[in-house]
């Protein structure tokens, strides 16, 4: 056998019609082999331990043989365990009695062992090609859920905390974290925990994790399956040792992240004593996890760098610091094509604030600056890195969100409400200002061109501030 696992295989039926050193045979060939106790069925046998495979041997295919065969297979925890039947008074048509009651396979005497063998290592084969195959199905579900869920997060440690929760579920970890960091750093910062959600820009020392510092240094993955035992831990287990602290770890994965070819933070797994051992499969699925975290990183820095060019242009409104209406104009044209020519969605929003005439009257017009001002740093705040705000109007805002629908759109509006009434608006005497939004997305049958949505978004934003419930509305031809 090639594995180094030793298939497990359970004897089972008759042991008078077993042929002649079965037994014997199949431990010299690298099988662990039990048999089922006397008295006991092969389900009762197997109860806490499933076996690989199992060898039934009858002398003929009659009832009895043919009722063990089918309680195989109408037993769900069996259905994908091979069953080989032997029938060693048997013949041909015994042969078709047995396969045709659910045995994966059967053969009639005369037995060759070697034979047995080949036939046993095929259906063992057959089972683990299966069971790869359902993983790598599982596998790519997951992948589509968590890149789902991922394609609706605005910002980037939504993206961040979306994916150290939904890969710490998958594989049951007991820690799972996205730390920000680069080689020769002593600290990193912690972004987003699977375990605690409520931790952000956590501030740790490296030195208490050397599976993050040897996976920086070497920029390759690091996966201890041990880490009581592994020479990389020999330091951290002195220091664990000389505090008394008891640490129920077992195993450690850290995955760095490459931003532009450099190593940016490590994507960081453990386990804990009992739980599963993390496979080579694990480890693929959380790699490609974090090259997705990646991805993230580098739109950040790509948006980073847009912000700084914007400044250099003048594309910048002085007040608020978001974009200008010129520069709405580009952005949106560009943005309309890439959706024309790939078949892409995108939407177009106006935020308007409600009654900010009222707030300049009484409060004065320094004050209904400072409340736009403090608008412009939130929509900031709440900005996926694809998206782009700019000052539209007076006391109003664009926006532009590829990849979102009408009700990606709402989503946004009442997120970024729910962040206005959270801040403090010390100018206005605390009083939060109320938002109606308009929203337009493509594609669209009124939209030949990027100049046709403004209309619609503002005819939409007309329609919320006079007769939407929620001060939202949805210019009512979209198709999105």
């Amino acid at each position: 056998m090639t594995d180094l696992i030793r298939p497990h295989l359970l004897l089972a039926g008759e042991p008078a019609a077993r042929p002649e050193g079965l037994e014997q045979f199949l431990v010299r060939g690298g099988y662990l082999v039990d048999e089922v106790p006397e008295g006991r069925t092969p389900l009762q046998a197997a109860e806490h331990e499933t076996p690989d495979a199992v060898i039934l041997c009858v002398r003929a295919a009659d009832e009895d043989a043919i009722r063990t065969v089918g309680g195989f297979r109408n037993s769900a925890e069996w259905t994908d365990i091979p069953v080989l039947a032997i029938a060693t008074a048997g013949d041909a048509e015994a042969v078709a009695r047995l396969l045709g009651a659910g045995a994966s396979d059967a053969v009639s005497a005369p037995v060759h062992l070697g034979e047995l063998r080949a036939r046993l290592d095929r259906q063992l084969e057959a089972r683990q090609s299966m069971r790869e195959l359902r993983e790598t199905l599982r596998s790519r579900d997951l992948l589509f859920d968590i890149f789902q869920e991922v394609s609706a997060a605005l910002r980037a440690e939504e993206i961040f905390q979306t994916l150290v929760r939904r890969v710490g579920q998958a594989l049951s970890l007991a820690h799972c974290s996205f730390v920000l960091t680069s080689p020769g750093e002593a600290f990193g910062r912690v972004v987003a925990v699977y375990e605690n959600p409520s931790i952000r820009d956590l501030r740790v020392e490296l030195s208490r994790y050397p599976e993050i510092e040897e996976a920086l240094r070497t920029e390759r993955p690091v996966v201890i399956q041990n880490v009581k035992e592994h020479p990389l831990f020999s330091a951290i287990r002195d220091k664990w040792e000389a505090q008394s602290l008891e640490v129920n770890v077992r195993s450690a994965v850290a995955l760095p992240v490459f931003v532009q070819g450099f190593p940016a933070g490590v994507f960081f797994l453990r386990t804990r004593e009992g739980d599963a051992e993390l496979t080579s499969r694990d480890v693929a699925l959380a790699d490609t996890i974090a090259q997705a975290a990646a991805k993230v990183l580098e739109n950040e820095d790509r948006r980073a760098a847009i912000y700084r060019r914007q400044i250099n242009a003048g594309a910048l409104d002085q007040l608020t610091g978001v974009a200008s209406v010129d520069a709405l104009d580009r952005r949106l044209k560009d943005e309309f094509e890439r959706a024309r020519r790939y078949r892409l969605r995108f939407s177009l929003i106006l935020v308007d604030v409600d009654k900010f005439r009222d707030v300049n009257e009484k409060y004065g017009n320094p004050a209904g600056d400072r409340v736009l001002a403090d608008l412009g740093h939130l929509l900031q705040r709440e900005l996926r890195a694809p998206d782009f705000v700019a000052r539209y109007g007076g006391d109003e805002f664009a926006l532009v969100l590829p990849e979102t629908d009408a009700r990606g759109g709402r989503n946004f509006v009442q997120r970024l409400r729910d962040l206005v009434g959270k801040h403090a608006f010390p100018d206005i005497g605390g009083t939060v200002p109320s938002l109606s939004a308009g929203i337009v997305c493509y594609p669209h049958p009124e939209v030949l061109r990027a100049e046709d949505l403004f209309p619609l978004a503002e005819s939409a934003l007309a329609s919320a501030k006079a007769t939407s419930p929620d001060r939202i509305a949805v210019s009512t031809t979209t198709t999105a």
